[in-house]
Parts: C-alpha cells; sequence; structure tokens
C-alpha cells in the first residue's frame, strides 16, 4: 500500500513539473506572430492570442500606428 502512495505522489509530482504540449505550442505561435506573453495587455497593444499560462495568459502585440 506504500508502494503505491508514493508511486501516485510521485506521478503527480511529474504531471505538474512537465508542461503541457499545447501551451508551448501557442508560446511559440505568439512569437512567431512578432507578440508577447503577458498578464496584460497594455493600453497601446492589441490581445492577438492566448498563451494559457497561469499567470500570463494573454499574447499582446503593439499596435501600429495611423497616419
Amino acid at each position: 500500500m506504500r508502494i503505491f502512495f508514493l508511486m501516485f505522489a510521485a506521478l503527480v509530482l511529474l504531471v505538474q513539473t512537465v508542461p503541457a504540449r499545447g501551451e508551448i505550442q501557442r508560446k511559440l505561435l505568439c512569437r512567431k506572430l512578432r507578440g508577447h506573453c503577458q498578464a496584460e495587455c497594455l493600453t497601446f497593444e492589441d490581445q492577438i492570442g492566448g498563451c494559457r499560462a497561469e499567470l500570463i495568459p494573454f499574447c499582446c502585440k503593439r499596435r501600429r500606428l495611423k497616419i
């Protein structure tokens, strides 16, 4: 019974330390779109997607100035 508990605890720790594949793919897509991951987009930035991390959920990109 102790072995089962230790294996279960190790599995839980492993799942928490290894990031999800989707999160990595979204961060790469954000960088490809020349954006950056932030907790909140600034007033002169547009939200162009999501990074889906716990603390940095938005992919932001600077707006182009219209002259």
